[in-house]
C-alpha cells in the first residue's frame, strides 16, 4: 500500500513524518523497499517520483514535534510493524 511521494512543501503533504534513531520513540517501524510490488503493507514503503501513482504524499521534517508520525527504519522486512496502532489510520 504505501507507495509514497516525497514533497519538499509541507503544505502539499498528506502526512508529515520524522525519522527517529530511537526505536522505542517510533509510532511505526518501516522497511524501505525499491520494489513497488513489495509495498503491500503500511509498514513496507516504496517511493515514487510520480505523485499521481502515490497513495500518500509525505513531507519529511527534522522536528518530532511537527511530525504526525515518528518512523524508525529497519533493514529487516519481518521486523517492520506498528508500535502505536492508534496512528494506523494515518497510512
Amino acid at each position: 500500500m504505501p507507495l509514497l511521494y516525497k514533497t519538499d512543501i509541507a503544505a502539499d503533504a498528506d502526512l508529515k513524518i520524522c525519522f527517529t534513531e530511537i526505536r522505542s520513540e517510533a509510532d511505526l517501524v518501516a522497511f524501505e523497499s525499491s520494489s513497488a510490488w513489495e509495498a503491500t503493507e503500511p509498514q513496507i514503503w516504496c517511493y515514487t517520483e510520480i505523485r499521481s501513482d502515490a497513495a500518500k504524499a509525505i513531507f519529511i521534517t527534522d522536528s518530532s514535534y511537527e511530525a504526525e508520525l515518528l518512523v524508525f527504519r529497519t533493514d529487516i522486512q519481518s521486523d517492520a510493524g506498528w508500535q502505536n496502532s492508534g496512528k494506523a489510520g494515518l497510512l
